[in-house]
């Protein structure tokens, strides 16, 4: 379990390794990944839009990510199946915004 919500500073990376394994998770059914990029130094510069509220979210969100399955290639739909699930947990669209 990762908890984002007590170190503001490893947000931004958390959220940055999370992307690269979903797109490495992606790999072997899709041509390019799911996500869209993520710089990690823009949001650490901007996550202060972000509240605890937001930061928990995030905290989720990545958790959901981690807990993926590689993708299969018949089983490409319940993988971005997933991906929507774990999106839905996105924080608010000013934080959202301001760090991506």
């Amino acid at each position: 379990m990762v908890l984002l919500g007590g170190c503001r500073g490893s947000t931004c990376q958390e959220l940055a390794r999370a992307y690269a394994a979903v797109e490495r998770k992606a790999q072997r059914c899709l041509d390019h990944s799911p996500l869209p990029a993520f710089d990690p130094e823009h949001c650490e510069q901007h996550q202060a839009a972000c509240d605890a509220e937001d930061l928990g979210q995030l905290d989720e969100q990545v958790e959901c990510y981690q807990r993926l399955d590689t993708c299969q290639a018949d089983e490409k739909d319940s993988f971005l199946e997933g991906i929507t699930r774990c999106d839905d947990r996105a924080p608010s669209n000013a934080c959202e915004a301001a760090i991506f």
